[in-house]
């Protein structure tokens, strides 16, 4: 007779448990910090109207999924406008989808940044990734088609491959294709190609065989995006003459060019990692620890100085060096606090009376310095009250003291809390619109933000004027104006209105031609008195085109900055400053003419006289 069956049944796969809990403890950190990175990303993705180098990879995006011819801009940067062509083909054409890459490898960044950090340690890697994510410089340039994001993600990328350690070194494959991406991304890449080369050949053993794997790797990358998937073949050679003649004509041919940018940037927009990095510096003199940090650091901004032309993709990379030694010393101020002593009451209050001190401290400061204003008694009480409850706060500041148990420790939390709120109100206002913050860098070469309510004027009025109007080309009507683009200053213009089919680009010297016929026209404003004397019955209208970075921003007054260090009332001033971004005299954005027949400007709310 046979044995009894075995009675407990066979479990299918589908029967396992997965233990969920584990696995969303695992992953809430990262939700949380993706979300951190995302929210003042998707704030502002659409605040402002693409700027003009945005403008033209969008226009060659768009051209490329319908088989159109590029422009130089297309050949210079192929990885951002084959990334855009593809979002226009998933989702279609906009200013969102051509943004999207970019969000996309802003929140990359964030991620390898974490990755590469926690390589020496876990907390330095959040550390990092948290700075990254509230980087304004990094916010807006993840909110920008202009590769520079790409460029930065592709760097932390490459970061990560070549300094794995031995045991699970990288394959140069691997490698030469994301250094072989990187001058795609933007010009500025072929600095990192030659530096991560001359890196892993002097890291690496075999090195014969490992740089001919790398150069595998690239050439592959490179000749299959710049022919854009081999559709066009002169791309290759097209891509390399205009990716290094503007490297060498923006880049390399400038030196020195706006090299106060970088240092301005890290001490306004970036002032919470510029505290973090010099407190980073120090601990690592001081305790002669992970001094390669300061190396990468002293490299990125040394290089913007030197060879950055004040541009963002610069600016970004140099700040992307600079966040690791920020994480550094993020990282071992959080160690500094005794987290657990926050649970005893006395520690507690005597932090809370502690922060309440500070503030009517600086409050007392604040008031002593701006004087009377006019009214003396007024301002006298004022000073009375503050000096009153500054007594009675210190003497409850005493007595908890000596009570608690690190009560001095615990300070620590007050310039982290402060450097937590400047960092957040600064990541979210970066891409305001509505927010009056004239004194900022990150928005010098942007398009007005006013530049699309003007577009959407003109739209309106073509289709009040051309509604039926049919034509083959514009199958819904509305579209019949017939426009003219001065080619010095097409972009934007030329994407927002791309829907137009008597749309022209022309040059100065064939803008006789196509003059007579024109209902619209946009010049720059060195064209008008010539245009007008042909076209006298056209109604001229000045339109904020392009923002310009303040004179006191491009030149800073270093004298005034020197004194200033010492000096009381400029502290109050820079204070204000890093709040609000006021400055004594705005610089007017740049402006173009748009020049429309009477009835146009009539329905475009122009007024309706030459």
């Amino acid at each position: 007779m046979s044995g009894p069956a075995s009675s407990a049944p066979e479990r299918s796969l589908l029967d396992r448990e997965v233990p969920l809990g584990p696995i969303m403890l695992r992953l809430a950190p990262w939700i949380a910090l993706l979300a951190l990175a995302a929210l003042p990303r998707l704030y502002g993705l659409r605040s402002y109207p693409l700027a003009p180098q945005e403008a033209r990879l969008a226009w060659d995006a768009s051209h490329l999924v319908t088989g159109g011819d590029l422009s130089a801009a297309g050949w210079t940067q192929p990885l951002p406008t084959a990334s855009a062509a593809l979002a226009f083909f998933l989702f279609g054409p906009g200013d969102g989808a051509a943004r999207l890459t970019s969000l996309l490898a802003g929140l990359a960044g964030v991620v390898l940044a974490v990755r590469l950090g926690q390589r020496s340690d876990p907390l330095f890697g959040w550390a990092s990734g948290i700075l990254l994510a509230l980087s304004p410089t990094l916010v807006v340039a993840s909110t920008r088609l202009d590769g520079t994001m790409l460029l930065v993600s592709l760097a932390l990328a490459a970061a990560s491959l070549l300094l794995r350690p031995p045991p699970a070194r990288s394959s140069p494959v691997a490698v030469g294709l994301v250094l072989g991406a990187a001058p795609l991304a933007h010009p500025l890449g072929w600095i990192l190609t030659l530096g991560g080369t001359a890196f892993l050949l002097a890291r690496w053993p075999h090195r014969g065989r490992n740089l001919a794997s790398l150069t595998v790797g690239a050439l592959l990358i490179i000749a299959l995006t710049s022919t854009y998937l081999l559709t066009r073949p002169d791309g290759l050679a097209r891509f390399l003459v205009a990716s290094w003649q503007e490297l060498v004509t923006e880049f390399l041919g400038q030196p020195f060019a706006a090299w106060s940018r970088p240092l301005v940037l890290l001490a306004t927009e970036e002032f919470p990692i510029l505290t973090l990095a010099l407190g980073g510096a120090i601990l690592c003199i001081r305790r002669r620890t992970a001094q390669w940090l300061l190396v990468v650091a002293a490299l990125g901004v040394g290089s913007a100085i030197l060879l950055g032309n004040g541009r963002a993709s610069a600016l970004a990379l140099a700040l992307s060096s600079t966040i690791f030694l920020a994480g550094y010393g993020l990282c071992q101020l959080l160690r500094a606090v005794p987290w657990s002593m926050l649970r005893r009451s006395w520690d507690a209050a005597a932090l809370g009376t502690s922060a309440l001190a500070v503030l009517l401290g600086l409050s007392l400061i604040g008031r002593l310095l701006s004087g009377p204003q006019g009214d003396a008694f007024a301002w006298s009480a004022g000073v009375v009250s503050l000096l009153l409850l500054l007594s009675v706060t210190l003497w409850a500041v005493q007595q908890l003291w000596q009570r608690a148990v690190a009560p001095r420790r615990l300070l620590l939390v007050l310039p982290l809390l402060a450097l937590s709120i400047l960092a957040s109100r600064d990541a979210m206002l970066a891409n305001a619109t509505t927010t009056y913050r004239p004194g900022t860098l990150l928005h010098g070469e942007d398009s007005a933000p006013g530049l699309r309510t003007t577009i959407d004027r003109l739209r309106r009025a073509s289709m009040d004027l051309t509604m039926f109007q049919f034509d083959p080309r514009d199958p819904t009507g509305g579209h019949g104006l017939f426009i003219v683009l001065h080619d010095s200053v097409a972009q934007p213009f030329a994407w927002y209105l791309r829907d137009f089919p008597s749309l022209r680009i022309v040059s100065t010297s064939d803008l006789p031609r196509v003059l007579a016929d024109a209902q619209v026209i946009v010049i720059p404003p060195e064209l008008h008195a010539g245009i007008a004397a042909t076209r006298p019955e056209l109604v001229w209208q000045p339109v904020p085109a392009q923002l310009a970075v303040p004179a006191v921003l491009r030149s800073p007054p270093w004298g005034r900055l020197v004194t200033g260090i010492v000096d009381p009332r400029d502290w109050r001033e820079f204070v204000s400053f890093l709040l609000y971004r006021r400055i004594a005299v705005p610089n007017p954005p740049q402006t173009v003419l748009v020049g429309s027949i009477p009835e146009v400007a009539t329905r475009a709310g122009y007024p309706a006289v030459p």
